[in-house]
């Protein structure tokens, strides 16, 4: 109510008459649709008609997740649609070496904290010497705070979650989809590329080898079309894979490519110490295989 832009126009809200309370009980009514609060004792009528107390819980997690920006929505002078978000979510312009590193440390912090895997090579040049500097403080504050544990590596930093509490898209994963999704990953980590329709008739293959395990219908025609689109949605939300056209002499093709971050799945044969021998004395055994973690 002390705005000076506020007071400049005379506007005023003080809660006193009935008109500035049914302002109030919109933004609450808002709320209560979109789940931020929830009502515990009394209700908005009486409130709006004699001032009575009404009580609310708040869903802390939901009001975590509402999109929040810098400058109010009345601030903004765009009409498309995309200029307007472009206006709500900008960050102002840091004048001074401390305010930019504290917009670097910010803007990073979220990253790594919103997508799987954050890539060196996708990060502007003052990003990538920030985060390599401070890379150990930055995952620190975030491990002390949500209890994800850092994953540093040549080529980006992962914050892993132990307890997979805090994903929606799950990496290895049971039953049927979540068997294709890991034999694709597997396949991918081997290579730089593959055609989509080498994939499909890996995933073809695959059905025939575990028809017994997967669903009914994985082996009929076309079924390979739906697993594969299905492995692939998950592989491109962990930052695992990129999907690409690519465009050749014998036409225009899709290409996915694997992304540094899938050689976590790679299979390698493990070296197995036969009974009674020494560590020094060990044989490879190809009937046994083990998980990779090199990212």
């Amino acid at each position: 109510a002390a705005e000076p832009g506020l007071a400049a126009t005379g506007f005023m809200l003080t809660l006193d008459t009935r008109s500035d309370r049914a302002d109030l009980v919109a933004v609450v009514r808002l709320l209560l649709t979109w789940g931020v609060l929830t009502r515990v004792a009394g209700d908005e009528d009486a409130y709006l008609s004699a001032g009575a107390d009404v009580l609310y819980d708040v869903r802390r997690p939901v009001l975590g997740a509402l999109l929040t920006g810098s400058r109010g929505p009345s601030t903004i002078t765009a009409r498309a649609f995309e200029a307007r978000l472009a206006e709500l979510t900008a960050e102002p312009v840091a004048e001074t070496d401390e305010l930019r590193n504290q917009a670097l440390r910010r803007t990073l912090t979220r990253r790594l904290l919103d997508e799987p895997v954050v890539y060196y090579d996708e990060l502007t040049e003052d990003e990538r010497a920030y985060l390599v500097a401070q890379r150990h403080n930055i995952t620190g504050r975030i491990s002390e705070a949500t209890g994800l544990l850092p994953e540093l590596r040549a080529e980006g930093i992962a914050m892993v979650d132990p307890d997979d509490e805090l994903t929606d898209v799950r990496m290895p994963e049971q039953r049927t989809d979540g068997h294709v999704t890991l034999l694709l990953a597997e396949y991918l980590a081997g290579r730089a590329r593959a055609p989509r329709g080498e994939l499909l008739a890996f995933v073809r293959r695959a059905a025939q080898a575990h028809a017994g395990y997967w669903r009914k219908g994985v082996t009929d025609p076309g079924a390979e079309t739906e697993l594969l689109d299905i492995a692939l949605e998950k592989l491109t939300g962990l930052r695992l894979v990129d999907i690409d056209i690519e465009v050749t002499r014998d036409g225009t093709g899709t290409v996915i490519r694997g992304r540094p971050a899938i050689a976590r799945f790679a299979l390698a044969e493990p070296t197995i110490r036969e009974p009674g021998s020494s560590p020094g004395r060990q044989t490879r055994k190809a009937t046994a295989h083990a998980a990779s973690t090199i990212f």
